[in-house]
């Protein structure tokens, strides 16, 4: 008896492992810089299976699944990008993120002094393009392959 309810606990865990939806995670459009390297930070190192939505600005999003939104947990604040919000809530540190950080710092938080910064001029100059043109369902592979290839001439 006992080992039938073990079983059966067992293929309900299972089930809801297999079909459990991937997290939407949902912001503002446009996108920006600092959204695009969030996602792709969540997609690389914590959820593989993430999606991506935006809304116009005028719908408010869950708080659980916003990026770079005014009510947002992973929001640029005065002191951070949003992309470093998460890799602090995510305890992330490696070569690629860590680079990135320098990159979104000047670019969200310096735009000014981009300029300065040649490297940081042309990452965003390909990166900007890959960007998706409309409100729903962002596919972000291309933007996202974009950074993958940035990270490995990191290395």
């Amino acid at each position: 008896m006992e080992g039938s309810i073990t079983m059966k606990l067992f293929y309900i865990w299972l089930s809801t492992i297999m079909f459990a939806s991937a997290t939407q995670y949902q912001n503002h459009y446009p996108f920006e810089s600092d959204t695009i390297l969030t996602a792709w930070l969540i997609k690389t190192y914590v959820d593989k299976d993430a999606t991506f939505k935006s809304f116009p600005k005028s719908v408010t999003v869950k708080k659980e699944v916003a990026l770079n939104t005014p009510n947002a947990y992973f929001r640029r604040n005065a002191t951070y990008t949003a992309y470093e919000m998460a890799k602090r809530k995510y305890h992330i540190s490696d070569t690629c993120s860590n680079s990135l950080v320098k990159v979104i710092k000047v670019l969200e938080m310096m735009p000014w002094k981009k300029h300065e910064f040649t490297s940081i001029m042309h990452f965003e100059e390909g990166l900007v393009p890959l960007f998706p043109d409309k409100v729903g369902d962002a596919n972000l592979t291309k933007v996202f392959n974009y950074i993958n290839h940035y990270c490995k001439e990191k290395q």
